[in-house]
């Protein structure tokens, strides 16, 4: 019996591994993409930008983690650069919900460019551990800013 619901947690285990991964390489697994929103909001050319964005981060930021987890200071500096390059699109962007708070959402932005700066700064210091402070710091104002803003 022991065997048995062994073998079944790490079907169970597999399974989901397989789909975050394929999740996470289409973009759709903690991105926006999937959402419905009227046309108006669609065509809106920033919301498009955001909506392209937000998969590349996702995809960057795991990338990032995994290389400061190994300690690959080379892979995680260019995952960081990736993301620093896309942020200027961020501050510009319109959030999902809660649109009259476009000032603290342009904060968010600014904090994340900073905290990601951050990351990069302590790898070319050789400093893993400032920059996995640093990359910690980075998700939870991403977790705070999708709590206010996303659908």
């Amino acid at each position: 019996m022991k065997n048995s619901t062994l073998t079944r947690h790490n079907v169970i285990i597999a399974i989901g591994g397989i789909f975050l991964g394929l999740s996470i390489s289409t973009g759709i697994a903690f991105a926006h993409g999937t959402e419905m929103h009227d046309k108006a909001m669609m065509a809106d050319p920033q919301m498009k930008k955001l909506h392209a964005m937000m998969p590349m981060f996702s995809l960057a930021s795991a990338e990032l983690e995994s290389a400061l987890e190994k300690g690959d200071k080379e892979t995680a500096k260019a995952h960081a650069d990736r993301i620093l390059a896309a942020v200027p699109d961020l501050k510009k962007s319109k959030p999902h919900k809660n649109f009259k708070q476009q000032k603290k959402f342009v904060e968010h932005a600014v904090q994340f460019d900073a905290t990601v700066a951050s990351v990069v700064e302590s790898l070319k210091k050789d400093d893993l551990s400032g920059a996995k402070t640093a990359y910690k710091k980075a998700e939870k104002i991403c977790a705070a800013c999708h709590a206010r803003f996303r659908d």
